[in-house]
């Protein structure tokens, strides 16, 4: 592989959460080599950047691969089988590549397919986000969307069903290990949004059991008692967590977990007027303005927030959609700054990459954007903007 050289070119620092003008960038192979004022050496090839942005590529925490984000995306792998979900996932992983997502944590598929995307791409069978895979969500025998479950009632087995994910890790080749539970209803599901489906007990356990095997759990949470029942657990994402009482956001922050809030895909679930049953639109309202609430109580009380989507639900559209997020999170109060963290550096502290991906340092993978604009100015540069996307120092 060779290399590139970018030269005059306006760095997005944002573990400073500013801009590094006119500087040059020399990539070797897959990584940042050096960043510098001036770079006397040459290059395979050199870019004149004057004028452009080099911003990390973006990560989403929280994509459902398999979904395509129509009216039925969840119903969709049930209905035409694992070979054309299979399918889907390679073309939303391709999409959300050239759109400047370079990596994604896939938090639930049928039959464990994300573990399959995430091979493929790392063989280079297929040009899509790195993928780091949840596979099948590990639930209750009446969980929130069985169609990508696995199901496990017991301690037994919830202990089988997260040894069988740790072993297809090591069968694959995953190093950045998750599993996803499933611990609510949901809002536009059919079941109770309810407590949580598993007891204090089985939720320490399958804690105790993960993190033994050194993998990290996310967990879809949207009923306070659930939510609450999971941060006195430890675990380790709380995905959508609406609704979270100051004294348990406190916890959060001592324990050093983390919310991956998903704003966008209620507010759009709550204006599904026509298209969802009259309960779920009130149901997704409730949970768009509950999340208003407690999004803002914990940036202030210095909760980490990372962003996640929901890629691929109900009506949010094609993949990826971590720009609508982005705006979301604005719009409730983060700076442009902080939000372009949060789809960076932050994403990558969650996964345990920050040494790997998440900013333009040296040492790091070249996984970059170039955009044409300033985006702690307009967040549109990453849409309206967007140059060239590079992934491990290849031109996409």
């Amino acid at each position: 592989m060779g290399s590139v050289l970018f030269k005059k070119i306006n760095v997005v620092d944002v573990r400073q959460q500013r801009i590094l003008p006119s500087m040059d960038v020399l990539v070797e192979g897959k990584k940042i080599a050096v960043i510098a004022e001036h770079i006397a050496e040459t290059a395979d090839r050199v870019i004149d950047g004057e004028g452009l942005y080099l911003t990390p590529g973006i990560i989403d925490l929280h994509v459902h691969s398999t979904w395509d984000g129509s009216a039925i995306s969840e119903d969709l792998d049930e209905m035409y089988g694992p070979y054309q979900a299979f399918l889907r996932s390679v073309q939303n992983v391709e999409e959300s590549l050239k759109k400047g997502v370079t990596t994604i944590r896939e938090v639930g598929s049928p039959k464990d397919l994300s573990v399959e995307t995430a091979w493929a791409v790392e063989r280079g069978y297929i040009k899509g986000s790195r993928v780091i895979p949840c596979g099948s969500a590990i639930q209750s025998v009446y969980g929130h969307v069985p169609s990508i479950g696995t199901i496990a009632n017991t301690k037994d087995e919830l202990l089988v069903a997260i040894r069988e994910k740790k072993a297809l890790f090591v069968k694959k080749g995953i190093r950045c290990q998750w599993i996803k539970i499933m611990d609510t209803g949901g809002a536009a599901g059919l079941e109770d949004i309810g407590p949580s489906m598993y007891d204090q007990d089985q939720l320490q356990f399958i804690v105790h059991e993960a993190h033994r095997l050194h993998m990290k759990i996310a967990v879809h949470a949207v009923s306070r008692d659930g939510i609450i029942e999971c941060i006195k657990a430890g675990i380790d994402t709380i995905e959508h967590g609406p609704d979270i009482p100051d004294e348990y956001l406190d916890v959060m922050k001592e324990k050093g977990l983390t919310l991956v809030p998903t704003l966008a895909i209620y507010k759009i679930l709550s204006e599904g007027v026509g298209v969802l049953s009259d309960f779920m639109v009130e149901r997704s309202l409730k949970v768009t303005n509950q999340q208003r609430d407690t999004f803002g109580r914990a940036r202030a009380k210095g909760v980490r927030i990372a962003l996640g989507t929901d890629a691929g639900s109900p009506l949010f559209g094609p993949h990826p959609v971590v720009f609508k997020e982005m705006h979301m999170m604005n719009l409730y109060g983060m700076s442009k700054e902080e939000v372009v963290t949060s789809a960076t550096l932050t994403a990558a502290e969650v996964l345990g990459m920050e040494h790997e991906i998440g900013s333009v340092e040296p040492g790091k993978l070249a996984d970059l954007l170039v955009l044409e604009t300033n985006p702690y100015e307009d967040l549109d540069a990453f849409t309206k903007h967007l140059v060239s996307v590079y992934k491990e120092g290849k031109l996409v």
